[in-house]
């Protein structure tokens, strides 16, 4: 933050790092209390719980983790495209996104992925995340948010095909679910291409009505 005459405001420039990291820290928190806690029992993503009624598996078993080294690489991702992408969205527009790839990755678990038995980790979710800041990024750095969307693209269909990635499972418990992946990338996808959509109907109507 700067004062009126363009100066670092060394005063209000904490407050503003603090208000740009609010939202991952918080969630950062949850995730390290949950894993104290041992709820993953009571909370993953379990194919046969869902359909017996226990619906809030769909969003909670993105919030536990097989284990230390699990969530520990999970919330490096978080931090790593926060620092990325943060300032490019207001806080409660990430923190729908955030619910939207959650909601994704559970109904998609559920709907197209039935020997899936199941699930636990916010991965899914980062890659919803990360695919929504590259489109962000798409108007004024193309080639940029191109690369960043190939690179996933990459990713996501080695994995789907081949399996995890050398090293990836090393210390971590157990596989990796990279259909989570996709279904987190496209519910990070659709959210933002649905929101750019509706920002330029908004525009446009905008426009329409100064004339």
């Amino acid at each position: 933050m700067r004062d009126h005459r363009g100066h670092a405001d060394p005063v209000n420039a904490p407050r503003r790092l603090l208000r740009i990291w609010r939202l991952p820290l918080l969630l950062a928190a949850l995730l390290l209390a949950l894993q104290s806690l041992g709820l993953r029992d009571a909370l993953e993503y379990r194919r046969t719980a869902v359909l017996h009624g226990q619906l809030w598996r769909l969003l909670s078993g993105n919030l536990i983790h097989l284990g230390w080294v699990h969530l520990l690489r999970d919330l490096a991702g978080l931090f790593l495209i926060w620092g990325l992408f943060a300032t490019r969205m207001r806080e409660r527009t990430w923190l729908a996104l955030i619910l939207v790839c959650a909601m994704a990755v559970g109904l998609g678990l559920l709907a197209f992925s039935p020997q899936i038995a199941w699930y636990v980790g916010i991965s899914g979710v980062l890659f919803g995340l990360f695919c929504a800041g590259a489109l962000l990024e798409w108007r004024q750095r193309p080639l940029y948010a191109g690369s960043l969307l190939l690179g996933m693209a990459v990713v996501i269909g080695w994995t789907l095909h081949a399996g995890a990635l050398p090293g990836e499972t090393r210390d971590l418990g157990g596989a990796v679910v990279p259909q989570a992946h996709l279904y987190g990338a496209l519910g990070g996808t659709a959210f933002m291409l649905l929101r750019q959509g509706w920002m330029r109907l908004r525009m446009t109507r905008g426009t329409g009505e100064g004339r």
